[in-house]
């Protein structure tokens, strides 16, 4: 006879109080994500924050009145000019550090946050701690290309990333393809500038050896361009966190521009207004593949926890759509996996030997 009992679910902590749009929008948020299905439905979603202000914002959504919302106090919040010592040292109040303690102490699955970017690198690498063979954590972003999406990381969590760390990420990004965009071999490129053998200086060169010598334990199709990311020459963009982020916010600055250009334009011509009405399904199915908040989350790779940094400005689509990722990541059970392919990459790490 099998056990027909109801499986045990997953317990997410939102930082409410991290983003740019307060905590009305990150609770907004929690309830989108319970009100769309962006969860499993045995999971409860933490809010974490001041929770007198918390349980008085979500009175306002219906969707928050059930048993899948539980609270937790924190009064303390991380600004976003502060530095990451200051937060670990002088802010343990705060719902940031507050969600990362939960997650290190098993009392959740996963934090999302929205706030301080550097402060959340810091806190979860130290509160959390990197998975065994893992130097630095990456965060991963869900980009879009003409067909489909791809992984690119890091985006902003290492900004100086040895070799062996662009191997790390090569690693991480695949299985992170494989869960969350449910590509079964996903092809990994390193980003530099020319796809000839020697461009890129000797940290690129030598990431290439590596990624060579990874054989078939990672899909490596070689060195991509800028210009190849947003095709179809692979599906996991490996790059520093300085380069990732640079790209990252440039695309999504892009992306706006664009958007008010094309309604200014719009709203001063009536021969435009007309073409505009004409192409509005067309407008509609690209600003849906296009907008940031689609998939408003990057997880934290490489840590012995689920953390998913979300935009500062997220809205509460963006907070969501970070809520759904960070389910779905649960659901594939993806660490396991990981640990596995970085002890694999450092064993080819070790045993090949530097050029000159």
């Amino acid at each position: 006879m099998t056990d027909q009992s109801p499986k045990p679910g997953h317990r997410i902590a939102l930082d409410c109080m991290g983003g740019d749009l307060g905590p009305s929008e990150a609770v907004a948020g929690a309830a989108l994500a319970i009100k769309e299905g962006s969860i499993g439905p045995a999971d409860t979603i933490v809010l974490v924050g001041h929770e007198d202000n918390l349980r008085l914002l979500a009175q306002e959504h219906r969707a928050l009145r059930g048993p899948r919302v539980a609270f937790r106090h924190a009064p303390g919040i991380v600004s976003p000019d502060d530095a990451p010592m200051t937060v670990l040292k002088s802010k343990r109040d705060s719902s940031m550090v507050i969600a990362l303690e939960m997650l290190k102490e098993g009392e959740v699955d996963a934090v999302v946050s929205t706030g301080n970017t550097k402060a959340l690198v810091a806190a979860g690498t130290i509160k959390v701690r990197p998975m065994e063979g893992a130097e630095r954590p990456a965060l991963a972003a869900i980009m879009p290309r003409r067909e489909g999406h791809f992984i690119m990381l890091d985006v902003g969590a290492n900004p100086e990333a040895t070799p062996e760390h662009l191997v790390h990420n090569a690693v991480l990004g695949t299985i992170y393809a494989q869960s969350s965009l449910g590509i079964a071999r996903p092809r990994v490129g390193l980003l530099t500038v020319g796809t000839e053998e020697g461009k890129g200086g000797p940290r690129i060169n030598r990431a290439h050896a590596l990624l060579k010598a990874m054989g078939d334990r990672i899909n490596y199709v070689g060195p991509v361009e800028g210009f190849d990311v947003f095709g179809d020459a692979c599906d996991v963009v490996v790059t520093d966190g300085f380069t990732g982020n640079v790209i990252l916010k440039t695309i999504e600055g892009l992306v706006y521009m664009l958007r008010d250009l094309v309604g200014s334009k719009v709203k001063s011509n009536p021969v435009y207004l007309a073409g505009g009405v004409a192409m509005f399904p067309l407008l509609r199915e690209l600003k849906g593949k296009l907008k940031p908040e689609r998939y408003g989350g990057a997880p934290l790779l490489g840590l012995n926890g689920l953390v998913m940094k979300a935009h500062g400005s997220s809205n509460r689509q963006g907070i969501a759509s970070a809520i759904r990722l960070g389910s779905e990541a649960l659901g594939h059970g993806a660490g396991r996996r990981m640990r596995a392919a970085l002890s694999d990459a450092n064993a080819v790490i070790s045993s090949t030997p530097a050029e000159g």
